[in-house]
């Protein structure tokens, strides 16, 4: 869908933005550009839109080359959503989100019933389209900059570092919410980030930059991690590359146990002795009861399998072996998709597995 031939970008002062890019970015997958600081993962994105015209070499959007489409259009037909959110102070979220399809065409009234429906998906309630963007904490400011992006209603998303202004929690908040709407969506996105992990977490494939704007390595995150070209690479995605990698090895091998549960109510005793599984009316893990009957928090819980599709390892290694390391009884809470308890990850099932092969 976005295909970059042979792009190179020589800025006025000599710089080298980009030395002759070639990858494709595929319909309907998020593709990430990740890389240091100077290696022209802003500079490659800005010139979809034209907002950068490269030196050398073409951009083919849809098999069309951009250079021949007019500015204007060509940006009205592409979302576009930046760190920090660039919203319009002066306008009120709900008309900050009709933006676009107004300037598409499309009648006042009916544009802003579109941007309605827009910011329920993105998980904004219909009480924030009257408030003022400073009124917004940072998080929902981004959700309202992904909301605009998606009211024109492009096949093609451009994300210049968009979650990189907000603390961490909110930041795995946002991530959750991408992964959410690309399963429902489908869009073509092109993600810059400078974060290794939330460039594994979120693209289907990552290009890996070297200063000077030179492509060091363009794969899928587990063959990223798996095999990296080189010493550059290697040291980009870190040490941790094996465990990161886990997170791709599904488990399917993984022998659940059972634990001792008990209803979550007042005065709920657990089994003596034992660590215990209190569970709610929905048969939803709620925490453990130690065995001199305090309770303590689960830890990380093991989703089984991917019904939910924001879920980080869902049905992997890493997830069982987070869920059992971080466990308080040593031994980790396994649910479905939906949060119902399961079973249990007992620590030497799970290392049982990493030596019989896993990487």
């Amino acid at each position: 869908m976005i295909e970059f031939r042979d792009v190179g970008k020589r800025f006025a002062d000599g710089t080298v933005g980009l030395e002759s890019l070639s990858l494709t970015a595929r319909e309907g997958e998020i593709t990430v550009l990740v890389g240091p600081s100077g290696c022209g993962k802003t500079t490659s994105l800005r010139t979809v839109n034209r907002m950068v015209e490269p030196t050398s070499g073409s951009v083919h959007l849809a098999g069309q080359d951009v250079a021949e489409a007019d500015p204007a259009l060509l940006r009205r037909g592409i979302g576009y959503v930046i760190q920090q959110a660039g919203l319009f102070p002066h306008r009120r979220v709900i008309d900050n989100v009709a933006t676009v399809p107004v300037l598409q065409g499309l009648p006042r009234r009916e544009a802003r019933a579109r941007a309605a429906e827009v910011l329920e998906r993105v998980g904004l309630d219909g009480a924030m389209a009257q408030r003022w963007p400073a009124q917004l904490s940072g998080g929902q400011q981004q959700r309202v900059g992904v909301a605009r992006a998606l009211a024109g209603d492009a096949p093609v998303l451009l994300m210049d570092e968009p979650f990189s202004a907000v603390d961490p929690v909110v930041r795995v908040e946002l991530q959750d919410e991408l992964l959410r709407l690309q399963a429902d969506l489908g869009k073509t996105i092109l993600f810059v980030t400078h974060d290794i992990d939330e460039a594994i977490r979120l693209g289907d494939r990552v290009a890996v930059l070297r200063v000077g704007g030179r492509l060091a390595q363009f794969a899928p995150p587990d063959e990223l991690l798996a095999a990296p070209v080189d010493d550059f690479v290697s040291g980009f995605v870190g040490r941790d590359r094996g465990y990161r990698r886990l997170g791709f090895v599904p488990a399917t091998a993984l022998r659940l146990v059972d634990l001792p549960t008990r209803a979550d109510e007042n005065g709920s005793s657990g089994v003596p002795g034992e660590w215990t599984v209190l569970l709610d009316g929905a048969e939803r893990p709620a925490a453990w009861l130690g065995p001199d009957g305090a309770r303590h928090d689960l830890g990380s819980v093991y989703v089984t399998d991917g019904a939910d599709a924001a879920s980080d390892g869902a049905g992997t290694l890493r997830g069982a072996l987070d869920a059992a390391l971080s466990s308080p009884a040593g031994r980790g809470v396994a649910v479905d998709g939906a949060g119902r308890y399961r079973g249990g990850v007992d620590t030497d099932d799970v290392l049982a597995l990493l030596d019989r092969g896993a990487p």
